[in-house]
């Protein structure tokens, strides 16, 4: 069994270009809102890797005024069924640090970008 980060988003998703390894995909994941589009194998755990993360998520974004990613860490094995437990929401600019995207096995976290005004 490995564990899986899966990212959708309602905007088509480039590949990365960082020390994440980011594979397309088609998966058809029930609980994800838009199609999956990439797939990063054996997780996120180190902090570096989160805010590598982190950033593709928002230079992903930068052309978009709305734009929604969704990331969740799932189990990818031949005996466990690819399934949502639990989802979480968070806006874009409400993340202060790279840790809250650091996803326990079977959540979905929705991040919404949406016009800010400071």
């Amino acid at each position: 069994m490995t564990h899986y980060y899966y990212l959708a988003s309602d905007k088509k998703m480039e590949l990365g270009n960082g020390s994440i390894d980011y594979l397309e995909t088609d998966e058809i994941i029930p609980g994800f809102d838009y199609p999956v589009q990439l797939e990063i194998m054996n997780g996120l755990e180190k902090e570096c890797e989160l805010r590598e993360l982190l950033q593709y998520i928002r230079n992903h974004t930068v052309p978009f005024k709305v734009c929604t990613v969704q990331i969740a860490n799932l189990i990818n094995s031949n005996k466990v069924e690819l399934k949502v437990r639990e989802e979480s929401k968070i806006l874009l600019h409400e993340i202060v640090n790279p840790k809250q995207l650091l996803l326990e096995e079977g959540h979905l976290l929705t991040i919404k970008k949406v016009p800010y005004f400071k």
